[in-house]
């Protein structure tokens, strides 16, 4: 995705997609929250029934009076409630489901509810289980369109059902938020939900109590549930509080549920260097503000993400929803760590050397020998490099020549102590189901890492959807294997694609094409920014970008993707501890150490020839066999 730019304004709306516009938007009581629009089921007949009830009782809470009076009602619900013990409810619930086969979506989605469920409707002898299999239903159709109605209907009737009964019975939170509701005399307007115990109109401030408990109810399900799904994704670090609260923070950064906020000006206003004229809808990419270069990804928590109602309108509810995602990704990290193979422990380990104190520095072999000295030098992972193995076998690199070579290099590594990660160039020219099949080949043998590129024979760029592809199809048939997606913008310097390179080369004279013109440095930048954003959106775990030097440029790629950043080391350029200040997680040798062999080689060979001094210190041949014999 390209970097962030001032608002543009596209089919009838500004798009925002700069954290500094974001944040005035969303601080300006000038920008309004769309209010929902007339008509729906039930609102013609002037009785609102069901899920039209539903939706037009909250959506009218949206701005001014009734939306703080609503605000008011949540509070009241939510405040009185500790974060710490809906935590360790969530991960106690959460494990014994995982321990029971529960997939991990219904997880996500049912347990931070019936907790919830669990402390607000406790008294009224309420199944929490059961209340969250209504809110599930009831989500599934809260946005018009995106469910059937009459299923969401009838689990509505049955969950007010069971909020009446508690307030009924005098006590839980529903009764003070209802004394609450009614203390305030609001001035809302009465809607009429027929009863299906009494078939009598319920009208009046216990309207939106009720309208405000299953909303509660029903974003502890949806909204709550993409949060715990997108940071899962990349859960990798041991269980505890502080990297769990770290790695929610960062996810609402980069990969928020809600990925778009609306807005509406109510008058006249100048933003930045536009003017929106009143009644004009505002759009926020919320990742995108979020991926800002001008963002420092050191900012305290909670000031770096634009979620749970940033601005004028903060959510109430924002510490617990922390709190019970915290708990169920606490037991999802236990449940992964206990159940754990050989194998998908070696992928753990791998995965967390991307997340330590320094960069990891992967030196890249080209042989057994090179691989195993480098395992003995200390290197805990190493990585091969398609260069060095297509020079060994005698065959140019990056065309896809080499693909036995890598296979049969890769199976004589795995007896090495030390992790290995693989390059497979642009997957050998298979399609997204050979590329995957390679990786579980791979895998089978204990490579923990592939190299993955969009660079093509030609100087051209893959398509970015084939790449997201091959990406998407290894992380399926093997989730632990870290996918690092390379784009070779910076290295190729174009921002074309095969396609479009392909199709306009056939068209131009040789003349025209010798003079087409090197994008610039800016323009590199946003096409990288945009194939690494869509890389890591298809799943890979990793970005690389080699070619890169600019200091700057690096800064906005380490803070602009989501996911850790490797860049390839430049001797001339490059320090280790430069590009860590810069953000970068990950180090690349490529094929430095191969033509820095070469280059020995044929020094050391020169001085024979010529009567000069020869190196010293080089390893004996014992010490080769030694290595060789493991």
């Amino acid at each position: 995705m390209a970097a962030a730019t001032s608002p543009r304004f596209e089919g009838g709306q500004w798009v925002i997609s700069r954290y500094a516009d974001a944040c005035a938007v969303l601080s300006d009581d000038r920008f309004a929250v769309p209010e929902a629009p007339p008509g729906g089921t039930g609102i013609e007949t002037g009785i609102e029934t069901g899920m039209g009830w539903l939706r037009g009782a909250v959506s009218r809470f949206a701005n001014g009076r009734r939306h703080a009076e609503g605000r008011r009602v949540a509070v009241a619900a939510l405040t009185p409630l500790d974060p710490v013990r809906l935590r360790e409810a969530a991960r106690r619930r959460a494990g014994t489901a995982l321990r029971d086969g529960v997939p991990l979506d219904a997880v996500a989605r049912r347990i931070p509810v019936a907790v919830l469920a669990d402390v607000l409707c406790g008294d009224s002898g309420s199944d929490p289980d059961e209340v969250a299999d209504l809110v599930g239903v009831i989500a599934d159709a809260y946005f018009p369109g995106t469910g059937p109605d009459a299923p969401a209907d009838a689990a509505l009737d049955r969950l007010l059902c069971l909020l009446r009964s508690l307030r009924s019975r005098g006590s839980g939170r529903l009764q003070a938020m209802s004394s609450l509701l009614t203390r305030s005399r609001s001035s809302l307007a009465p809607h009429s939900l027929l009863s299906p115990d009494t078939a009598a109109p319920l009208a009046g401030p216990e309207d939106g109590t009720l309208a405000t408990t299953v909303m509660l109810l029903v974003q502890a399900c949806d909204s709550t549930a993409g949060l715990i799904r997108n940071a899962a994704r990349s859960l990798t670090r041991r269980p505890d509080a502080v990297a769990i609260d770290e790695l929610l923070e960062e996810t609402l950064r980069f990969d928020p549920p809600l990925k778009v906020l609306r807005r509406v000006a109510t008058e006249r206003v100048t933003l930045g260097d536009v003017v929106v004229e009143a009644g004009t809808a505002v759009v926020i990419d919320v990742p995108a503000a979020g991926r800002d270069a001008a963002v420092s990804s050191t900012r305290p928590p909670g000031t770096a993400h634009l979620t749970f109602g940033h601005g004028l309108r903060p959510c109430p509810g924002d510490r617990l929803a922390l709190s019970l995602a915290a708990g169920v990704l606490e037991a999802v990290a236990d449940s992964r760590r206990t159940a754990a193979t050989p194998g998908e422990r070696a992928f753990a380990a791998f995965r967390e050397m991307h997340h330590g104190p320094a960069p990891l520095v992967l030196p890249n072999a080209w042989d057994y020998a090179s691989a195993a000295a480098l395992a003995r030098a200390g290197f805990a992972a190493v990585g091969t490099t398609s260069l060095g193995v297509a020079a060994v076998a005698g065959k140019p690199d990056g065309e896809g020549a080499t693909r036995d070579e890598t296979v049969a290099l890769a199976r004589r590594l795995a007896r090495l102590p030390c992790l290995v990660s693989v390059d497979i160039e642009g997957g050998f020219g298979g399609t997204p189901g050979q590329v995957a099949d390679l990786a579980a080949e791979l895998a089978a043998f204990g490579v923990v890492g592939v190299n993955l590129e969009d660079g093509r024979p030609g100087g051209r760029l893959a398509p970015v959807a084939a790449v997201q592809e091959a990406v998407a199809a290894i992380k399926e048939r093997v989730p632990g294997m870290f996918v690092n997606a390379r784009t070779d913008t910076f290295w190729l310097a174009t921002t074309v694609t095969g396609d479009e390179a392909g199709t306009a080369e056939g068209r131009l004279r040789p003349e025209d094409q010798v003079a087409r013109k090197e994008p610039s440095g800016a323009e590199m930048l946003d096409e990288a920014l945009r194939r690494c954003w869509a890389y890591a959106e298809a799943g890979a775990d990793g970005v690389f970008v080699p070619g890169v030097a600019e200091a700057e440029h690096i800064r906005a790629l380490a803070g602009g993707t989501g996911v850790p950043l490797n860049v390839l080391f430049l001797p001339a350029g490059h320090t280790v501890a430069g590009l860590a200040e810069l953000g970068v997680r990950r180090i690349s040798c490529g094929s430095l150490l191969y033509r820095a062999a070469l280059g020995a080689a044929v020094t050391t060979a020169l001085a024979v020839a010529e009567g000069g001094p020869v190196a010293t210190g080089l390893p004996g041949y014992a010490e080769v066999q030694a290595l060789l014999k493991g």
